[in-house]
């Protein structure tokens, strides 16, 4: 004789790690109602959380694992995913990218020359030159360090300004003074 359990059995869930929700089991029976409510509310933290950050949700996608059990179709487990746009820090990104593809032309620079005095300096026989080598080298990277703390500084200050909502230029921003 077949029992009732065994027609509609209880399927027990296990969440994710660090996944919020009730890992509480459910009949097969009622087992796609209970993980596609889960999986909604997944994706309505996932909503809230780009709307706090000033994303836009562009794609929702909820997809559940079925198998027979007993005599019901049941969800066993679940996935949702949402793609988001942030164009927040897409424009940060783009700002930080011009600014820095300057600045990283200006290092390469000094790059190239502090290589070249190098070479310079140990071909060189004369200590006259030398020293004078030596001094050149160490103003290169003493300019390169500046402009390396420069760097720093702009994106500390650009992130700030970005976090305020004001509107910035890259042109208009004048590295090397």
């Amino acid at each position: 004789m077949l029992s009732v359990k065994s027609l509609n059995p209880i399927l027990y869930y296990k969440l994710d790690p660090g996944e919020w929700g009730s890992s509480a089991p459910a009949s097969a029976s009622t087992s796609i109602g209970r993980v596609s409510s889960h999986e909604s509310s997944n994706i309505q933290r996932f909503e809230e959380k780009a709307a706090k950050q000033g994303c836009y949700v562009i794609s929702k996608k909820i997809t559940l694992n079925l198998n027979k059990e007993g005599d019901y179709l049941s969800a066993t487990s679940g996935r949702s995913s949402v793609e988001t746009y942030c164009p927040k820090k897409d424009k940060n990104e783009r700002i930080k990218a011009s600014l820095g593809s300057k600045i990283d032309t200006q290092l390469k620079k000094y790059s190239s020359d502090e290589l070249s005095i190098k070479m310079l300096l140990t071909s060189s026989k004369n200590s006259a030159m030398k020293n004078l080598y030596k001094q050149d080298l160490k103003k290169i990277r003493e300019r390169k360090l500046d402009l390396e703390q420069k760097k720093f500084r702009l994106y500390t200050q650009i992130t700030l300004l970005l976090a305020q909502h004001l509107n910035i230029e890259p042109p208009a921003i004048n590295l090397f003074v």
